[in-house]
């Protein structure tokens, strides 16, 4: 899979953003990777689409961070956004998915074995309509 090259100062919620500031992150996180909510542990963690169900809680909320952190300091994760820019160039029209490479995003579709993290589709090169749903059946 070829990840996208993602600037993080480039990461930009909208103004009509669901911005979620009341878990900490649970890992090592850096602005504009893709995580989900661990249900069994209430902290933010890097979504892995080749990683087993269980280890990503595919039923789990979704989205991209808006800052950097280590292991239980606070987060803003963005989980739904209409115009939001993700910090790196997209492809208008081609769908936007979690990659198999922890935290990365990609245009490419998930390989064989994977449990696919849709994210959202491009409005325009630099900004998208995020709206996480993980199918959690691999494919």
């Amino acid at each position: 899979m070829a990840d996208l090259a993602v600037t993080a100062a480039s990461v930009l919620a909208s103004n009509s953003a669901d911005v979620r500031y009341n878990y900490k992150f649970g890992a090592t996180v850096t602005t504009g990777q893709v995580v989900y909510l661990d249900s069994t542990s209430s902290t933010w963690k890097l979504v892995d689409q080749d990683a087993s169900a269980a280890g990503n809680n595919v039923a789990d909320l979704r989205g991209i961070a808006l800052n950097n952190g280590a292991n239980n300091q606070p987060a803003a994760v963005c989980v739904r956004d209409a115009s939001f820019t993700p910090g790196t160039t997209l492809t208008n029209g081609t769908a936007v998915y979690a990659s198999d490479n922890a935290g990365a995003i990609t245009h490419d579709v998930p390989g064989a074995g994977s449990y696919t993290v849709f994210l959202g589709l491009p409005r325009s090169t630099t900004t998208m309509n995020l709206n996480p749903v993980g199918g959690g059946v691999a494919v």
